[in-house]
């Protein structure tokens, strides 16, 4: 009865947030410019510059198919008489490399070092003005491997019946894409649990200049268990809100926001043959963020969230049942545009790059505050000590990231974080690079 319950609980919030909205800017779903140029062209218009908590390149960003079709409606009369037709498939490939090194000593984690890549090889076939069909793989390597880490079919199904409303299943737009904070969803996740599967709603919507929000609603369906199995089922719900108010007397320089977060886990399992406790964990965040645009490419953001934590298992298996945590930062964000080589095949607004500059500081203050699918940083429990439990977490944060986006295929991440917990009086820090490089999807018939 429990079981049901919960399902029933879950699939009640999925249709329910359809009418709230929540959404990073990266992930806009309409916008006059392709995908592939999304975030890379410099927004002449300082007023709508946003200070970004997480790299770009790695934020996965929906396909414009309209915006593809409209391209092959302007094309030249040479161009229509030789096709006669838009182009309805194509074909792309997507390639990640990352070198990351997690120096944690803290008692509430572990670290580890890891060097590998992502390759995404994938065709698309567009279906009529609403609704994509993408294909392919998901190559996984990692240094010390023989061979492939992981590999795993690709298959999403996109259905847009109007502007700005999207439903995605099968392979989600997931992990750093719902614009999550790291006490709620680990960053590290990108590395070791890259491709979430389930069901996802994306939508975004302003009135006007100065009111917007926007939405990112998904079932990640992480472990199934089939009958009388020795193991758990295991799936999340989560939605990420966003509402904006901008200020029509700063002339769009400032803006105030809302967001609003979910995340819920659950494993269990009507069928399973495990003797061991169902759980089901429930985290949230609610807060503010002031931006202002200091500039042309250039901002700075506070931001005040708030967590809170629930255990609504019925039988609990954790220290603690409830819990809260607050993380304000202050952050600024610097970017740039330079000029590269423009490939010969491009139009010319596409060989425009830029560079960018992330200084964050922040001050962490958790009470009882478990998140199970969140950083063990900001946790008042230990992920490799069961019997380790601290309910009070006080820590300095602090991260510096830098990208340079050198054209509309490849781009470069540097970031480094640090995290200097009062209690322990120790600092736990880490640091990453990757590259990736984005083949547009391309023509074929």
């Amino acid at each position: 009865m429990y079981l049901c319950s919960m399902k029933r609980f879950c699939i009640l919030l999925l249709i329910s947030s359809f009418s709230v909205a929540a959404r990073p800017q990266e992930l806009r779903l309409s916008t006059a410019l392709p995908p592939d140029t999304a975030g890379l062209l410099i927004d002449y218009r300082y007023d709508h510059y946003q200070v970004q908590r997480e790299l770009r390149l790695l934020v996965d960003v929906p396909d414009e198919w309209r915006t593809e079709l409209h391209s092959d409606e302007i094309q030249s009369d040479a161009w229509r008489r030789d096709h006669g037709r838009q182009y309805t498939w194509r074909i792309g490939v997507d390639a990640t490399t990352f070198l990351r090194d997690a120096a944690f000593s803290l008692p509430y984690t572990r670290g580890y070092t890891a060097t590998g890549f992502f390759v995404k090889p994938y065709a698309k076939h567009l279906i009529g003005q609403d609704a994509q069909m993408t294909f392919g793989l998901l190559l996984s390597g990692a240094a010390g491997y023989d061979g492939l880490r992981a590999w795993q079919p690709l298959v999403r199904l996109e259905y847009e019946p109007f502007n700005n409303f999207r439903m995605v299943m099968g392979s989600l737009y997931g992990t750093l894409s719902h614009g999550l904070y790291e006490p709620m969803l680990d960053r590290e996740r990108y590395i070791y649990d890259h491709q979430e599967e389930g069901v996802q709603i994306l939508a975004d919507y302003s009135i006007g200049s100065h009111l917007g929000w926007s939405m990112d609603t998904w079932l990640h369906w992480e472990d199934l268990l089939e009958l009388w199995q020795p193991k758990q089922e295991r799936f999340s719900l989560g939605t990420s809100q966003l509402i904006t108010f901008g200020d029509p007397l700063c002339h769009g320089r400032m803006t105030v926001s809302l967001p609003l977060s979910f995340l819920g886990s659950h494993r269990g399992g009507q069928f399973s043959t495990l003797d061991t406790c169902i759980q089901s964990l429930f985290t949230e965040s609610a807060g503010l963020r002031v931006n202002l645009a200091t500039g042309m490419f250039s901002a700075v953001a506070l931001d005040v969230p708030f967590f809170f934590f629930q255990d609504v298992s019925p039988t609990k298996c954790l220290p603690y049942s409830n819990g809260w945590a607050v993380w304000p930062q202050l952050s600024f964000d610097w970017q740039f545009a330079h000029d590269v080589p423009r490939p010969p095949d491009e139009p010319q607004p596409f060989w425009r790059g830029s560079w960018r500059l992330l200084v964050q500081a922040g001050y962490w203050h958790g009470h009882q505050y478990i998140a199970p699918r969140g950083s063990y940083l900001f946790q008042s429990v230990s992920w490799h000590r069961p019997d380790f439990a601290e309910p009070e977490r006080r820590m300095v944060t602090a991260k510096l990231a830098f990208e340079n986006r050198y054209n509309s295929r490849f781009s470069l991440g540097l970031d480094t974080e640090y995290y200097y917990d009062l209690r322990e009086q120790a600092m736990d820090f880490a640091f990453g690079l990757y590259l990736r490089y984005h083949l547009p999807s391309r023509s074929l018939f």
